[in-house]
This record gives C-alpha cells, structure tokens and sequence, in this order.
C-alpha cells in the first residue's frame, strides 16, 4: 500500500511542478531551476566571452579610441563554440520553465550572444520581444539599452533615436544608457556633448580597466578641442587607476606630448620596460618636432618609429605628408604614400585617402621625372664634346669602383673553393639567347636604355625610377646650383656612342625634348589643378610653362587653368583678360563666361535653339564658315545654354567641312571634356579614333 502512495505522491509532484502550471509550487520550483542552474551558467559564459574580448583586443592609440568598443567578426568566429553554449544555455530556460518569470532574462542573453556573433538582424528581433513579455524594470532597461546601441553600431540613428525616446518616456535610463548616449555623441563627432556626458558617468565605472580607459578617451577628447590643461588632467587621472601598463604609458606619453616635453619622452625612451612601445614615443617626439617647425629632426624619429610598428601604415602615411607639404621632397613622399597604401588595411579610415595619394603622387613623379631627364639632357648638350667624353670616363671608373666594392663585400670566406670551367658554347648552342654573347650584350644595353639599372627583385618594373638616360648624368659642374639630378653613365652601358646619343646634340633631338618637356610641365600643371587639386604645384608649373615656352600650343588652357588656380580677384582679372585678349572665340573664354552668367532664361533658351537651327541647315548647304561662325556667335550670346553640347560639335564638323583636320580633331577633344555626359559623346569619341594619326 505504501509503495502505492509513494507513487501517487510522486505524480503529484510532477503534475504540480509543470512548466505550465502557475501555482505557486510549480513556479517556485522552476523559478530556482531557471535562474541558478541555466540562467547563471549562461551568465558566467557571457561575463568570460566580455573578459576575453576585453584582454584580446587591440586599441589603436594613434587615433581616438571608440567609448563601446564594436565587436570584432573574428572574435564571434574564434569564439563561435562559447557563444553557441551560452545560446543554448539560455534556451534551456525557454524549453524547459516556461512559466519562470526569467524569461526575459534567458532572452536577453540570447541577444547578447546574437551580437557577440554581430549577428544584429536576430539580435534586435530578440531585444523587441522582450519587451512584449512585461519584463522587471531593469530587464527592460536593459533589453532597452541594447537596442539602443545595436542601432548605433549599424548605424541606424533614426531607429536609435525613437529607441531613446521611449526610454526617456518611460523613465528607463541606466548607466548603460549615458554610456550609449556618449558614444552616439561620439559617433556623430559632437565632442562637446560627449564630454559632458562622460563626465557624469567616468567616476561610477565599476572597475579601474574601464576608468582609465574612459578617463584617456576624455583626455583625447578635449585634446581635440585645444583645451590642453583639462586634456593633461584627463590623462594623469588614467595614470592614476594603473589599470595596465601600456595604456598607462600611453597617458603618460600623450601627457609629456602636452608639456612638449623632450628631455621626458628621451626618458621613456631609456627604460628597458618601454622596448615595444618605443616606436609610439618616437612618434610622439616627431609631433614636437613638426610643431616646432624642426623639419629635420621629425622626420629623423618618424624614419626610426617605421621600426617595430604595428601602425606603420598611418605612420607611413603621415611621412608622406610631412615630405609633400612640408620638406617638398615630393618623391620620398612618394615613396612613403606607396608604403602607406601596401600596409593600410581596408577598412581603415585613412585607406581610401592613401590609396588616392598613392596614384596622385606616383603620377606626379613620372611627370617630374620626364622634366628632370630633359632638363639634364640639356644641359649636358651645352657642353663640348671634350668634355662630355671626361664626365663619361670619370663616371665610367666611379662605377666599376662602385662595383668592385660591392662585389668584395659580398664575398663569403670559404675554406674549399671549388672552380669550374665552362667550355665555349657549341655552334648549335649559338642559337640560345645566353649563350650568344653579342645578343645578350646588346639585349642588356637595350634593356638600360629602356628601363634603367634596376635590382633584381618582384615587381622591378612597378617602381619609380629615372631611365638609363637620368641614371646616365652626373653633376656637370660642382660649382652649380641646381638641386635637379643630372644623368651620369653607368656600368651597364659600356658604349660611348650610346650615352652620347641620348644626349639632344642635334637640333632635331633638341627640339624633341623641348616638346617632351614643354608637354609634361603642361601636363603636370593640369594635373596638379583637376586631380589633385593642389592650387599651389599647378601655379609653379603652370607659370614655369609660360616662362619656358611663351607660344606653347596650350596656351589657352594654361591661362584658363591658372585664372582657376588664382586665389584673389586681381589675379583672376589679370588671367581672364589675358585669356579674352589673345583667345577671344576659345571655348575657356566660353566657359568663363557661363560661369559668370549662370542658367539662361527659357526665352533665351529658345533663342539659342533657333540660332543652332539656323547654323544647322547652313552647314546642311555646305556653308561650313558661316555655319562656324553662326556657333562661335550663339556659344558667346548664349553661353552655359542648353544646345551648347550640339553648337560644339557643329563647330567641329565646321572644321571639318574646311579640311582644317588640327582644330577639327583640338574641338572634339574639348568637347569630350567638357561634355562627358552629352549623347554625342560616343560619336565623338568614335570620330577622335578615326582621324589618322600619321600628319
């Protein structure tokens, strides 16, 4: 009988205890389940995933450390199996004690790993249901704040803004919240609020990791805005919290950065315990040195930071510019653009902007370097012959010293050294290409002639370098002044007739390379103006052009290009009027003018739709210099009109018709240009391709 009751008993107790029953047993007793059994092992993975992210990541200390700190995608992929259990933790309190009242607490960290895996769709879709299930206040805060930041991190400030109304309506705000609030400050660069409101929260951080890191975001903060005392404050209050070593040092050097402190950062330098973060303090040392105009000395630090460095994509970067907008040594900074772009990764901030100086500055060079080879060549061709053969001998015996020097440094002390012979090659053999001596001398003195002495190495066609002919030249005179190199000969080319015909000595070669340099300052100019949109290179080219060759063939465009260049009135009025003088029907004149003008009226509009009509049907009878002149007429009374795309290809045809074969092709290039989006572009490219090109 009593085996009977101890059943009955039993089922009882199961009965009673049902997820589903809301007596008050059954919800006691799933109520201890849920939340010390699923709830806190979910809890205890969450809070070693959050250390392990904390201690795993890396804080890039060059620029303004984010107040959240998003989660990386490696580390949910790295992490995946943790992430996947506190997940399945959670869930157990869904499957299992449905009428526990942590539901939404088991929900909450459901979402929390959702954007440990940054898996933001289901995340927010979580976070909304919670607050359908009438959670506690503080769950609801929560769930509340959460949503609130994964909007941010996507970005979504709409959404995140009514997520932050409703927790202002219903008086849900947290710390959590003002933490969120001051990294959506952050986030939209309002540096002013985000300080404010860091202010009120940094002292009630739980732990002395998070002080001191928000105690050196706010010093970075209000390094931003100049206000350098409360900046030092910030920083010495991080050093106080000794939270770990390198973010203490860090504060510690941006601190000395302050008191352009030399003498202490020189310190830093000598502790043994500062050896990784070295780079960080010559970096530092560079800024004082730029800021105090000691050029010199900034970029020496700067050269010796590149050493160790885990940013030396931004530190390259840096480089790069203190060689173009400070030193002008436009092809280090070249150089460093380039390194800049190979080690930035792309997603960094600073990417597409090296990528950008990369292809700007490399361009420039190549357009210099053309200038610097012509300019050197002749010079050189102003010399007598006499001397000329001097300067090759004398720079023919530099080399093979060069050379042997080289070649003695790298030899390997062996204690047996064996030699071998090789038989001269075979008449068969004679047809392979290194075994034929005379074709390989000659391919090896083709190959300089083109492409210069370049190491063997990957990529050796990729890089910047001057051709044979620059590498040829030598200082001609130790007593000049000019910073440009010359050309000097080199080992690899060991024919006399060779160099010197590189040099221009003939009035045909000396005409060629005053047209290579005319058409690359020109070039240049331009360049520096519309790609690079430095006003300053254009102005020194552009102008430097004019001076070297007054009657150059782009004259128009050059004054138009400086009138753009120009930074006052006066200057823009002495180029327009210049250009008015001298090109009076040129198209820059034109473009000017519809500047100046603006949109035409609808009765002017039609106006000039009639008068194209009326140019059209002339040049329909084969009327081709009143046609032309009826468009240089409508492209000066109706300038910026709706027809001009159609008057400037008319105007083009005009040319045509009159066998004038040079402005009919000067037109359609122009019109290409200024009308890249015109329908007629595609026949008048078609029509450029057709023109031959043998004059």
């Amino acid at each position: 009988m009593s085996r009977y009751l101890s059943v009955a008993f039993i089922l009882l107790v199961s009965w009673s205890c049902s997820q589903h029953s809301t007596k008050p047993a059954a919800v006691t007793f799933h109520n201890i389940n849920a939340k010390f059994n699923a709830i806190w092992q979910a809890d205890r993975l969450l809070i070693d995933l959050k250390n392990k992210w904390n201690n795993d990541r890396i804080e890039n200390y060059s620029r303004e450390l984010p107040i959240i700190t998003p989660i990386d995608t490696s580390f949910g992929i790295s992490h995946n199996l943790e992430i996947g259990n506190l997940i399945r933790k959670a869930s157990l309190v869904i499957d299992r004690h449905q009428n526990s009242t942590y539901l939404d607490n088991a929900y909450l960290l459901i979402a929390e790993g959702r954007i440990l895996q940054k898996d933001y769709k289901n995340a927010l879709e979580t976070l909304k249901y919670i607050n359908t299930l009438e959670p506690d206040r503080q769950t609801q805060s929560q769930a509340l704040t959460q949503l609130y930041l994964v909007y941010l991190m996507q970005n979504d400030f709409e959404s995140a803004e009514k997520t932050e109304s409703f927790i202002l309506e219903n008086e849900l705000e947290n710390r959590g919240y003002k933490l969120v609030k001051a990294y959506e400050h952050q986030l939209k660069g309002e540096t002013k609020p985000c300080i404010a409101v860091l202010e009120q929260i940094i002292d009630k951080a739980k732990t002395r990791s998070e002080r001191g890191r928000l105690y050196y975001i706010l010093g970075q903060l209000y390094e931003s805005i100049n206000q350098s005392s409360l900046a030092k404050k910030a920083y010495q209050n991080s050093m106080r919290q000794k939270s770990n070593y390198e973010l203490t040092l860090r504060a510690n050097i941006a601190y000395k950065s302050l008191d352009q402190s030399i003498a202490d950062l020189e310190r830093l330098l000598a502790d043994p315990k500062n050896e990784d973060q070295k780079s960080e303090i010559y970096v530092a040392m560079g800024k004082i040195y730029l800021e105090q105009k000691d050029l010199n000395r900034a970029k020496d630090v700067w050269q010796k930071a590149t050493q160790n460095n885990p940013n030396k994509g931004e530190l390259y970067f840096q480089l790069g510019r203190l060689f173009s907008t400070q030193t002008l040594e436009y092809t280090r900074a070249s150089a460093y653009f380039d390194s800049a772009a190979t080690n930035l990764f792309p997603k960094h901030p600073l990417y597409s902007e090296a990528q950008k100086a990369q292809k700007d500055w490399n361009q420039y060079v190549k357009f210099d370097q053309i200038i610097l080879e012509q300019d050197s060549l002749q010079k050189l061709a102003k010399l007598p012959l006499d001397k000329l053969k001097a300067i090759y001998k004398q720079n023919q015996l530099k080399n093979t010293r060069t050379k042997d020097s080289v070649q003695k440094a790298q030899v390997i002390p062996q204690k047996v050294i064996a030699t071998f012979t090789r038989r001269p090659p075979s008449a068969d053999q004679q047809s392979f290409y290194f075994y034929n001596d005379q074709a390989r001398i000659k391919g090896e003195q083709e190959f300089s002639m083109k492409w210069g002495i370049r190491t063997l190495e990957d990529f050796w066609n990729r890089k910047n370098k001057q051709n044979a002919a620059l590498s040829m030249i030598e200082n001609v005179s130790q007593t000049t002044t000019d910073k440009t190199r010359p050309i000097s000969p080199t080992d690899k080319v060991d024919s006399l007739e060779i160099w010197l015909d590189a040099i221009p000595l003939t009035d045909e070669k000396l005409l060629s390379s005053n047209k290579k340099k005319e058409q690359a300052l020109f070039d240049l100019g331009k360049f520096c103006k519309t790609q690079m949109e430095n006003n300053t290179l254009a102005n020194q080219h552009l102008k430097r052009l004019m001076t070297d060759y007054p009657y150059t063939t782009h004259e128009a465009e050059v004054w138009y290009l400086l009138y753009a260049c120009a930074e006052n009135k006066e200057q823009k009025s002495q180029y327009r009027n210049t250009l008015f003088d001298r090109f009076p029907e040129s198209i820059y004149k034109l473009t000017i003018l519809k500047s100046e003008t603006g949109n035409l009226s609808d009765s002017k509009e039609q106006q000039a739709e009639k008068a194209y009509e009326r140019a059209l049907n002339l040049f329909k009878t084969n009327a081709f210099e009143s046609a032309l002149r009826d468009c240089q007429k409508i492209r000066i009374d109706f300038p910026g009109s709706k027809s001009e795309d159609k008057v400037v290809f008319l105007s083009a045809l005009c040319y045509a018709g009159l066998k004038d074969r040079e402005q009919y092709e000067k037109i359609l290039n122009q019109f290409i240009q200024l009308f890249p989006f015109s329908p007629l572009k595609t026949e008048a490219e078609e029509r450029v391709n057709a023109i031959p090109k043998n004059k």
